[in-house]
């Protein structure tokens, strides 16, 4: 997937949850905006995941890193029990 698709999807207004799903199966929901970013030069994507409901602290989040380019596909809305990609 290229960069300029994944910034589009993080500025749509309103924000529309999407779940990233790689060649090997992995899975990361993109639950806001706020929780993702492309990293300079826009081959990384850093998604911040809560683990529990209503999460504030740090320690309440994992953090995935995907390599946009091994991105097959986008599904929207999230997809809630998807797997997730460490």
């Amino acid at each position: 997937m290229s960069p300029d698709r994944i910034k589009q999807l993080l500025s749509e207004k309103p924000f529309q949850t999407f779940t990233v799903v790689t060649g090997d199966g992995g899975e990361v929901n993109v639950l806001s905006p706020e929780f993702a970013w492309l990293r300079p030069g826009g081959r990384t994507l850093v998604v911040d995941v809560p683990r529990v409901r209503n999460a504030k602290d740090e320690s309440e989040f994992e953090s995935h890193t995907v390599d946009v380019f091994l991105i097959t596909k986008v599904i929207s809305p999230v997809r809630r029990n998807g797997k997730k990609k460490h």
